[in-house]
C-alpha cells in the first residue's frame, strides 16, 4: 500500500508558538475575497516559510504597519499545517499548507 504525503504530519515540538510574520497579502479565490494571508518563518524547520490563511474581513497587521516595522510576532489560535505534494510527469513539487481559525498579534517585549 503506498504512502500518501497526506497521511504525514507535523510533531508539535517543530511547530512555534508564535510566528515572525514577513508578509500579509488578501487571501482570494477567483476574486472573491476570503480572508487574510499572512508569511511566516519556521525557525525550527530551517527558516521553512509557510502561508497562514485566516478567514477573517480584517488583518491583524497591515503590509504598511509591517513594512514600517520590518517585522510582527503573531500567535494562531486553531492552527492546522500539513505537507503537501503535486507530481506533474518527472517533476515533484511539496510544500506545507496552513490555515487557521484566528490571529493575535503579539506585543513586542
Amino acid at each position: 500500500m503506498p504512502i500518501k504525503i497526506s497521511d504525514f504530519t507535523l510533531p508539535n515540538e517543530k511547530l512555534e508558538k508564535e510566528y515572525q510574520v514577513v508578509n500579509v497579502s488578501r487571501w482570494q479565490k477567483e476574486g472573491e475575497m476570503l480572508g487574510w494571508s499572512y508569511e511566516c518563518i519556521l525557525p525550527k524547520l530551517r527558516f521553512e516559510k509557510v502561508m497562514v490563511k485566516v478567514d477573517s474581513e480584517f488583518p491583524v497587521i497591515s503590509k504598511e504597519e509591517l513594512d514600517e516595522n520590518g517585522i510582527a510576532t503573531l500567535r494562531f489560535t486553531g492552527l492546522d499545517i500539513r505537507p503537501w505534494g503535486r507530481v506533474n510527469g518527472p517533476f515533484v513539487s511539496y510544500g506545507l499548507s496552513a490555515f487557521a481559525e484566528s490571529a493575535t498579534l503579539v506585543a513586542e517585549k
